[in-house]
């Protein structure tokens, strides 16, 4: 599996969850886990924050696939901060 892992605020990378999971091109290939972290700041300016974990089927990442994917992550850092916290892999080493 190829997985994409990002961080951000928990409700962004939640409604990013849904986008993915209510694209049928998406939503038949890719598995989503969001979990929420807890943040040291008890300040009301920061929100909750989480990761996502996308992952791919191996074999099936196609560009297509793919930019649909960046597409909808590129939506959600116009909500707010999306960060990567681990390049692409395959969960096999490769």
């Amino acid at each position: 599996m190829i997985k994409l892992m990002y961080r951000g605020g928990a409700a962004n990378l939640q409604l990013l969850a849904e986008e993915i999971r209510e694209s049928p091109e998406l939503d038949r290939y890719c598995t989503i886990e969001v979990t929420h972290r807890e943040t040291q700041s008890s300040s009301l300016h920061h929100g909750q924050l989480a990761e996502i974990a996308i992952s791919v089927a191996a074999g099936v990442v196609t560009n297509g696939l793919y930019d649909a994917i960046r597409d909808l992550i590129d939506r959600a850092r116009d909500r707010g901060s999306v960060e990567p916290i681990e390049p692409i892999e395959n969960e096999n080493g490769e």
